[in-house]
């Protein structure tokens, strides 16, 4: 029975599209501050990462310049990969910014640590293929001085596009100002977020589209939802920490202390490598559908902080392509829809693809390579196609 659960809860975590288990090695970059009048996006340091001799790419880990939720200097990691495909022209290359999806909340988390920080990025082979620049955000805090604002739309937004700024400044790399977004989960999250500011926060940089798979958009509606699973449970778990580190928001109106401490101890487990999968299903077992005295949904400032990091709509600044699984149990196919309805009555152009029978991690395995051909498609200049009806 025993490895019978083990296995169970593998596979939950699967579903939620996180990586697989990889050796976390020490952190590249000491903590230090953030050079006085530095700009947003201003690259600080790159070091070259090993790749597999077959894997025609180069790679670095890079720290950063970026911009909390509240618009304050904060550092962040990441990984750019250069292709061997790319144009020889620096001039030419042009960009796919990467969000991932869950990891943790917990320094140690950052996916720029992983002994394997290229295999956390979502399709990179085909990205790879067309000859596109990757710039892949850990985001704020995991990695560096934190606490991470999981979830957080504005502060994932901004590491998001200032992980391009940053990208643009490697001398080997160089580029054009054109890229893409690309996210899953909550990186779908992150780049939805992104291509709301983009031409305010990042006016030097063109928007061509974003791709983005089981985004999660209504938080307090799909939280609610997903405290019956492990999964769920862990989720809530990592928000709730966050955002008491992150806003000073008290856990005293939603927690007793006994759940509280419970949720600490979730939020010190990354959830890509199974000793921290264990560990993180053996801290939540002692919360259970109930463990929320009362709804975050209804309390301030939670009910706030829902509302500012939840996506109703969007603009119609770039075409956007929604991909989603029609068996996801986390990220719940009638909140996407609700989302993506919203945003063509806005005027956005939107591509909703759904995939019948899919969950969670099964929306990325048969969606990636269509977003990234999308996403590829905008950036060579073809027009996009909207299904709003």
């Amino acid at each position: 029975m025993k490895r019978f659960a083990v296995l169970l809860f593998m596979a939950v975590l699967t579903g939620l599209g996180l990586s697989p288990a990889v050796e976390a090695r020490p952190a590249l970059f000491a903590e230090g501050g953030i050079p006085a009048g530095a700009r947003p996006g201003t690259l600080l340091s790159y070091d070259q990462i090993g790749l597999a001799r077959n894997y025609r790419a180069t790679a670095w880990r890079i720290k950063y310049v970026t911009r909390d939720y509240a618009l304050r200097p904060i550092l962040s990691t990441g990984v750019v990969v250069l292709p061997g495909s790319a144009p020889a022209n620096p001039a030419a290359r042009k960009f796919i910014a990467w969000a991932h999806p869950t990891t943790g909340v917990a320094w140690k988390c950052a996916p720029s640590l992983r002994a394997a920080p290229t295999r956390s990025i979502g399709a990179l082979n085909d990205i790879v293929a067309h000859g596109l620049v990757v710039a892949a955000t850990d985001y704020p805090g995991l990695g560096t001085p934190g606490p991470i604002g999981y979830l957080v739309g504005k502060g994932q937004a901004y590491a998001v596009l200032d992980s391009v700024r940053a990208a643009r400044q490697i001398p080997a790399v160089g580029g054009s100002n054109e890229f893409g977004l690309w996210g899953y989960s909550q990186g779908g999250h992150a780049v939805l977020f992104a291509a709301q500011l983009a031409g305010e926060y990042a006016p030097e940089l063109r928007l061509r589209g974003v791709a983005a798979i089981a985004p999660p958009t209504d938080l307090a509606t799909l939280l609610k939802a997903n405290l019956n699973s492990i999964a769920g449970r862990i989720l809530a778990s990592y928000t709730l920490d966050s955002w008491n580190e992150k806003y000073g928001a008290p856990l005293n109106a939603l927690l007793d202390t006994t759940s509280q401490n419970l949720i600490d101890q979730v939020a010190k487990n990354c959830v890509d490598d199974l000793g921290g999968q264990i560990d993180a299903a053996a801290a939540q077992k002692g919360l259970d559908r109930q463990f929320l005295r009362a709804d975050p949904a209804r309390i301030a400032p939670w009910k706030d902080l829902m509302v500012q990091n939840s996506l109703y709509a969007m603009g119609n600044r770039a075409p956007a392509l929604i991909i989603q699984g029609g068996a996801d149990d986390i990220v719940k196919p009638e909140v996407t829809t609700q989302f993506v309805r919203g945003a063509c009555r806005a005027g956005a152009s939107v591509q909703y693809v759904t995939l019948p029978g899919k969950g969670h991690g099964g929306a990325m395995d048969a969606g990636h390579a269509q977003a990234v051909t999308w996403l590829a498609q905008r950036l060579a200049g073809q027009p996009a196609r909207s299904n709003c009806r």
